[in-house]
């Protein structure tokens, strides 16, 4: 019924850990899926040990380096579950995930996908930096339909994460997959156009860790200022092409592009200036306030005006939502230890 897949790239380190929460849940996956994709370090070798005596690991093995998601397509086409989840190496699950998943997912069949919260740890350090998304799409466990999903799109983007979602696996497919001209927004645009085609389940609360990189696949290439201008040239002309996708959303996604790429450089040690000009400066203004704050950059209470004109300028989201989400954040946080 649930099928994991994991692509591995050298992070035989973070593999026992990440296999062994999912083994932890309350409610297993029917079947656990690696692909390899061309690991050099002994990856093989932990999997080989963690497959032992067990029937629900599969390792599918990449001759050569082909990336991750070239991996995640492979798994997802080899998988057999109704459900699936896609993982990674280095993130983890948190108990009882996959048991209100499908619990959510049986009430709703209709539903395309399942999605929670994830808390966000420093891969380095291991310290708590936040949580995702920004703003819920719900304050309380429910369902939003095909048309609610719209609406939400409109409104605020990456409501919905891959690492703390269960999709339904005919739905994946039929919406294309991974699509490796997306770059590390593939499965951003995946879970999209699956909410769209038929809504999705919600439940406010931390269902996965994700443990973040800058040397990450998305992190890197929204740092890198060839890279990150050159998605914003390629994906709305992939958005406007895709008949999944409603046509106004490609303009919303280069505002919310570039603010999403100019605060990783501001909050960047140290800062990517450079690529902070040039992803936030939209305008002679925009350019002028940026070259100013520049010098200092390096103090804390500058990096927050910045990034308070990048919100005014390129409005990625209605502030107003996350401030209710960071608010519901905080009151659950305070009433937990009361429940």
């Amino acid at each position: 019924m649930l099928s994991v897949i994991i692509p591995n790239y050298n992070h035989a380190r973070y593999l026992p850990q990440a296999i062994l929460a999912l083994r932890a849940q309350e409610r297993p996956a029917d079947e656990i899926i690696v692909v390899d994709d061309g690991s050099i370090d002994d990856s093989l070798a932990v999997l080989e040990e963690l497959a032992r005596d067990r029937n629900d690991l599969t390792i599918i093995v990449n001759e050569c380096n082909r990336g991750a998601l070239v991996s995640l397509q492979r798994g997802l086409e080899a998988a057999r579950g109704q459900y699936v989840y896609f993982g990674a190496a280095d993130d983890a699950v948190l108990p009882g995930f996959f048991a209100t998943a499908l619990g959510m997912l049986a009430e709703h069949p209709e539903a395309g996908l399942f999605c929670g919260d994830a808390l966000l740890v420093d891969g380095e350090t291991g310290r708590t930096i936040g949580h995702r998304p920004a703003v819920r799409p719900l304050q309380s466990g429910g369902v939003v339909t095909a048309a609610g999903a719209a609406r939400l799109l409109r409104r605020a983007d990456n409501f919905i994460l891959t690492g703390s979602a269960v999709f339904r696996r005919d739905l994946a497919l039929a919406k294309g997959g991974f699509d490796p001209r997306a770059h590390s927004f593939a499965d951003g645009l995946l879970a999209r156009k699956v909410a769209l085609a038929a809504g999705f389940c919600y439940l406010p609360r931390d269902v996965a860790v994700w443990n973040v990189f800058e040397s990450g696949l998305s992190r890197s290439l929204a740092l890198d200022t060839p890279r990150a201008l050159r998605a914003l040239a390629d994906l709305p002309a992939l958005i406007e092409a895709d008949e999944h996708l409603p046509d106004w959303y490609a303009p919303l996604m280069v505002r919310r592009w570039r603010f999403g790429s100019a605060r990783l450089a501001l909050n960047a040690r140290p800062p990517r200036r450079g690529l902070l000009r040039v992803m936030g400066g939209v305008g002679r203004l925009d350019r002028a306030v940026i070259e100013l704050a520049s010098p200092a950059l390096g103090i804390a209470p500058v990096r927050w005006f910045v990034l308070a004109w990048l919100t005014l300028r390129l409005r990625p989201f209605r502030v107003r939502d996350v401030a209710v989400t960071a608010f519901n954040r905080w009151w659950n946080r305070l009433w937990l230890p009361f429940t």
